[in-house]
């Protein structure tokens, strides 16, 4: 409405009772365009120069199609509609056909994951590619060639190993095996803010203990033997997060 309001006829509709709705005119927009990838002229000339001698130099692919293309039966050049021939280069749904050869296929990707776009992905260089050029085999010949390059695997984030996770055994008999840790941050409640909680895995009963965020182990294992041991017996396993070495010193004070 602000940016609206700056024009005269749009107040004047607006104060109206009357008011009409105003179509606005073409100036008052700003178009921008989504642009793709561009190929250098001089580089867009020399390689399809390249595919130009490669169809020439390749009898079966090359030069043989080329003439059923242009002067074949009717009853053979009907099943290739989707081919055509065009200033010396074969296209194939409107995309310049790469003959078989290996190294010229090589510069075509090179010319679209170095010099261009600086080492995208395997399909975002498959996806340029294919804006102009094809040969059969085009995506695993992509992939491969991503694959041999030293510059993406050096520089590639590699995912980290994950480690399958191990589902803690159920024990037998209540109080067997615990878990313990610590509820921290909370609103100070009669001089506490930390609660200790001890979790019984067989029966998931609970034992709570206020204490504080500043609890040192030896103040843990006192807590644990007036409020948990002293009920429950000593455990055969303990289960915690609280880290090896702070759980090493509640055992040593134990």
């Amino acid at each position: 409405m602000d940016a609206l309001s700056q024009w005269p006829d749009y107040k004047e509709g607006i104060a109206s009772d009357n008011a009409e709705r105003i179509l606005l005119t073409p100036d008052k927009f700003c178009v921008q365009a989504l642009q793709t990838t561009a190929i250098p002229i001089q580089t867009n000339i020399e390689l399809k120069a390249a595919i130009q001698e490669a169809i020439k130099l390749d009898r079966l692919a090359g030069q043989l199609l080329k003439e059923i293309l242009l002067s074949g039966p009717r009853s053979i050049t009907k099943g290739l509609q989707e081919w055509n021939y065009k200033n010396g280069l074969i296209l194939h749904k409107g995309l310049v056909y790469v003959p078989k050869n290996d190294n010229l296929k090589q510069r075509v990707v090179q010319q679209f994951h170095y010099y261009i776009m600086g080492h995208p992905g395997e399909w975002k260089t498959l996806e340029l590619i294919t804006r102009e050029y094809w040969w059969p085999g085009i995506t695993e010949f992509v992939k491969e060639y991503i694959k041999g390059c030293a510059t993406c695997q050096t520089t590639k984030i590699c995912p980290p190993v994950k480690v399958p996770l191990k589902p803690n055994e159920v024990p037998n008999g209540v109080w067997e095996t615990i878990t313990m840790g610590f509820i921290v941050g909370l609103p100070v409640s009669q001089g506490y803010n930390s609660i200790l909680t001890v979790v019984d895995c067989h029966s998931k009963a609970i034992i709570l203990s206020p204490c504080k965020a500043t609890i040192t182990a030896e103040q843990t294992s006192q807590l644990l033997m007036d409020n948990v041991w002293k009920c429950t017996g000593f455990p055969l396993t303990i289960i915690s997060d609280c880290g090896p070495q702070f759980a090493a010193q509640v055992t040593q004070e134990l």
